[in-house]
């Protein structure tokens, strides 16, 4: 019983993972003009918002496959780790909580995943 338990939560929070990255992917990915102007202000060029979603996207079908899980950790790992980068530099800190939960989530969904 303990094992799918743990299978389950396991499972659980790597969906909240997978989906807190497709959701954005669909919000970098539409472009809107505060989107735009925050990659610009985080000194990305404005259609980088189009490269992020892609990376984003890609990071969420890695995590729900099996076999790429672990490479879509590292992936979203390093996605997350520049946007802190990023908003750190241009000192925009009440912009760090989105990257840093997602950040978590996937620090959490490996650590249950690999435990």
């Amino acid at each position: 019983m303990s094992n799918l338990i743990s299978f389950s939560l396991g499972n659980a929070v790597t969906l909240v993972a997978a989906a807190a990255f497709l959701i954005g992917s669909i919000v970098n990915a539409s472009a809107r003009k505060p989107i735009r102007e925050e990659f610009v202000r985080y000194g990305f060029p404005w259609w980088w918002c189009w490269v992020t979603a892609l990376l984003e996207f890609t990071t969420a079908v890695l995590l729900v496959l099996r076999p790429t899980f672990t490479l879509g950790v590292a992936l979203g790992v390093c996605i997350m780790t520049a946007a802190i980068f990023a908003v750190v530099r241009a000192r925009d800190f009440r912009h760090i909580p989105p990257p840093a939960v997602f950040l978590l989530l996937l620090i959490i969904a490996a650590l249950v995943q690999f435990s």
